[in-house]
């Protein structure tokens, strides 16, 4: 059976209901669960939130990242904090550089800036670390997408397409370069909106539902190969899967 993960946003002043996330869980056969944790470290929340995911059969990252944690240091005493808890299986970075308004003409710095991150999570908590990269980034900045691969040892393709076809042809550079570097990855799809005022079609199954969702998902796997390091699938985020239309 192939892996299945997803993304779990726990919004502090509003956090997700544990039994409705642990059923989510059993339902659409999710084995891993990547869950937000706060700068300060895991809450109470947090816990109750891991212990319901743990007893529906899930492995638990930690789950962090802000464009700003490019600078030295911030990824760090985040990861540092959250290892020292002793709750979670792995760390899940979610940093995406590339949204942020100084991105273009600083590239090359701010790639940088996220490979140096990422060693020093691995280096500094002694967790396995899987982050997540924007496909694209493999051909616009090949070099700086293999040097990030190499530091993780894990990596989350954010191929954000409701057709399978579509899927794997965004993804498909990003797959060779990671199969050089014998790194596993997953194939991540949304389900959140996306764009505003209305979804950008191609981009989410948020307008879809769960069966077209299932079908795509079907077919990408069929066409995947464990041996060029397929890992699973990812769906973002749990909050967007739970509220598809049949």
């Amino acid at each position: 059976m192939t892996s299945r993960a997803t993304w779990v946003w726990a919004d502090e002043a509003a956090p997700p209901d544990p039994d409705a996330l642990a059923a989510l869980v059993v339902r659409e056969r999710v084995s891993e669960a990547f869950v937000s944790v706060p700068w300060a470290g895991p809450t109470p929340s947090t816990h109750r939130l891991v212990a319901a995911l743990r007893g529906a059969g899930a492995r638990v990252a930690a789950l962090g990242g802000d464009p700003a944690w490019v600078e030295p240091g911030p990824a760090l005493a985040w990861a540092r904090r959250v290892a020292a808890a002793w709750l979670f299986d792995g760390i899940h970075l979610d940093i995406e550089p590339w949204g942020r308004s100084d991105w273009p003409g600083n590239e090359q710095r701010l790639l940088d800036g996220l490979e140096r991150s990422v060693r020093d999570v691995a280096g500094g908590t002694r967790l396995p670390v899987e982050i997540d990269l924007a496909p694209w980034i493999a051909q616009t900045h090949p070099s700086a997408f293999d040097r990030i691969v190499r530091r993780a040892d894990a990596v989350t393709l954010m191929a954000y397409r409701d057709r399978a076809d579509d899927i794997l042809a965004v993804s498909a550079g990003a797959r060779a370069l990671l199969a050089g570097a014998r790194r596993p990855w997953r194939i991540g799809v949304e389900t959140a909106p996306v764009g505003e005022p209305a979804p950008a079609a191609r981009e989410t199954f948020a307008d879809d539902g769960r069966a077209v969702l299932e079908r795509e998902l079907a077919a990408v796997v069929a066409r995947l190969d464990a041996r060029d390091g397929f890992a699973g699938v990812a769906v973002h985020d749990a909050a967007g899967w739970a509220r598809l239309a049949p």
